[in-house]
């Protein structure tokens, strides 16, 4: 009985995973060659995404709060001098980020990466936390309260999902950090208790 509760468990996960990842967002990046323009086409999810195109120092050139739907934004480059840039499309589920280089009247975009962030999910006295490991790299999960101090430590190693739920029923009010470290990332989430 407890290996079929087990199985259904597992199997309702991976199709919440699914239907969760039907919904994330595209991000198709074309260059229009000697235009010194990039289309930016994307289908965003509920929650939304952040681009940004930014220069070599990382300094913020163009920044859009892109909504539910799909969109398809035209970026004209022109009035950039030649150099490295990088443009990012950031949500709650993964982050993707493309280097160009404009040189003379040319567009590259000479790599791109796509990295998948931990998923939380907040309920009024639970926080839920989904990441799928795909290195499987060691993980520390930490929990900090208002002052700093750890309250929930944890080190997960050679797993593929890690799946966690913090219950702050019975905790004192204030804001809580959930911090996840993987793969020489860090990624953090704040939850508030009344």
């Amino acid at each position: 009985m407890k290996n079929l509760v087990k199985f259904t468990t597992v199997v309702a996960f991976m199709l919440a995973t699914v239907a969760g990842m039907a919904r994330e967002p595209k991000l198709n990046l074309l260059s229009a060659g000697k235009a010194k323009s990039v289309v930016l086409t994307m289908d965003a999810s509920i929650n939304g995404v952040q681009v940004k195109l930014m220069d070599s120092d990382l300094n913020v050139i163009y920044s859009e709060k892109m909504t539910e739907g799909q969109f398809s934004k035209k970026l004209n480059l022109k009035d950039l001098v030649d150099g490295v840039y990088y443009l990012s499309a950031d949500d709650n589920m993964t982050a993707y980020s493309y280097t160009i280089v404009l040189d003379n009247d040319n567009v590259k975009i000479v790599e791109s990466d796509e990295e998948i962030k931990p998923f939380f999910r907040k309920t009024d006295n639970m926080i839920f936390m989904n990441y799928l490991n795909l290195d499987r790299a060691d993980m520390s999960i930490k929990i900090y309260d208002t002052e700093s101090r750890t309250v929930f430590t944890q080190e997960v190693a050679d797993e593929l999902i890690v799946e966690k739920a913090f219950n702050f029923t019975d905790a004192f009010p204030g804001t809580y950090t959930v911090t996840v470290k993987s793969a020489g990332k860090t990624y953090t989430e704040e939850f508030v208790v009344n």
